[in-house]
């Protein structure tokens, strides 16, 4: 099998989940099957529930509260690691139409078949050029609706964006600032100067994916939290557990208290 060109993740509750920033460095859908989403953007804020999909465009910081229902919180998040092409961009813009949030799309069952079949395909071993011409369905499907520019906007372009998808294929890699250079073929200046421009450092990047993997991580199976600071980069488990607070406002051990196994 080639490359993946998108990612699946799942996130569960059994008790509300207050979490904020956090961060979403590929653009995804994310469609909550089973409670609410609860979405804060600035003064305002909107629920996302069974019968509509967050749109998330590239490195975008979110803030929410997970509510879980009669059940329990379940989500399903899919994110894209494959660039639609440049004409469907402009058309999506052209059939732009308003929307209360621009961010949330009411689910129609041919949307519904879509985001399912990719579910479906992710379990499959196809290859690459397979891949591609689902996925591409899938964004013209976003195209007729004129919505698929709202989920790749600029950022998905940015260096910001290659730089966390870099990070993400091992999270865990004691990352030095100088291999990533070279990896990237560009000088120690070129590549803080680019951050910049993003409005972001080498350590911010790294640290938002490795706290992203830990949300993934504690949804599997309950571990110790040392084994998961060791799987996100972090020696001391002190450190890992206040990175985590600082950025989630919760503690790992309350975030892992509320999740389903």
């Amino acid at each position: 099998m080639g490359n993946t060109l998108f990612k699946v993740q799942t996130y569960s509750g059994l008790n509300d989940q207050h979490l904020r920033n956090v961060h979403i460095y590929a653009p995804s859908i994310i469609w909550v099957k089973s409670g609410c989403k609860t979405v804060f953007q600035g003064t305002d804020s909107f629920d996302i529930d069974a019968r509509s999909w967050l749109l998330t465009s590239a490195n975008q910081e979110l803030n929410f509260v997970n509510k879980a229902s009669y059940e329990h919180f379940y989500s399903v998040q899919l994110s894209f690691l494959s660039a639609p092409l440049k004409e469907m961009l402009e058309e999506s813009q052209h059939r732009e139409v308003n929307r209360e949030h621009v961010h949330a799309l009411k689910i129609s069952s041919a949307l519904a078949y879509g985001f399912t079949m990719l579910l479906e395909m992710s379990t499959h071993s196809l290859s690459e050029e397979v891949q591609k011409l689902h996925v591409m369905a899938f964004y013209q499907q976003l195209v007729e609706l004129g919505v698929l520019h709202v989920l790749f906007s600029e950022s998905h372009a940015s260096f910001q964006n290659q730089l966390s998808a870099y990070f993400s294929r091992d999270p865990a890699e004691p990352y030095q600032l100088e291999e990533v250079c070279h990896d990237f073929s560009m000088s120690r200046a070129t590549l803080i100067r680019r951050l910049q421009r993003d409005g972001t450092n080498f350590r911010t990047v790294l640290s938002n994916v490795r706290m992203g993997h830990a949300l993934s991580l504690m949804q599997d199976k309950r571990q110790t939290q040392l084994d998961l600071a060791l799987q996100c980069g972090y020696q001391s488990e002190s450190r890992f557990s206040q990175r985590f607070h600082q950025q989630f406002g919760i503690t790992p051990k309350q975030y892992m208290k509320t999740v389903v196994y």
